[in-house]
């Protein structure tokens, strides 16, 4: 008798989709803005962003604190900003998530913004209209020199 042949790699990995179903993607941002209620209760009696963040983690969502705080606070500003805009209805968390989206992605080109200017408006130290310093004229340490005997 003869052995079967192993299974292929595409055979393989047709059994493993068939054991785990894929989740559906969802991200970090509109994982915590479903959950901001929650968070934000807990939040407010004292827990702090390292005990969720590492919650947040437990339940299969990996977050830095630091990155927890921010997303609670950009979450926090649009939501007050969106219902001020329709105090009539609350903000959709679909709503919240483009919103905080767009801020990222404005906070970014503010920052690359800042930073070209920056590099474009950085010139050494007396370099402004004068000569390069390879034309500069002689240094008076060629002429002087205060270790000298004389």
């Amino acid at each position: 008798m003869s052995d079967p042949a192993p299974p292929t790699l595409a055979e393989r990995l047709e059994q493993r989709v068939a054991a785990r179903p894929v989740p559906p993607r969802t991200s970090r941002l509109a994982e915590i803005i479903a959950a901001r209620g929650t968070l934000r209760r807990l939040r407010d009696t004292g827990y702090s962003s390292a005990q969720l963040a590492a919650w947040l983690e437990e339940c299969d969502v990996p977050v830095r604190a630091g990155t927890l705080r921010a997303y609670l606070a950009r979450i926090d500003r649009v939501e007050r900003a969106l219902a001020a805009e329709s105090p009539e209805a609350p903000p959709s968390d679909r709503e919240i998530l483009g919103a905080c989206r767009q801020g990222f992605i404005r906070d970014a080109a503010r920052s690359r913004l800042s930073a070209s200017r920056a590099l474009r408006t950085h010139r050494a130290p007396g370099s402004a209209g004068a000569a390069p310093t390879a034309f500069a004229p002689l240094a008076s340490s060629l002429t002087h020199n205060p270790h000298r005997d004389l």
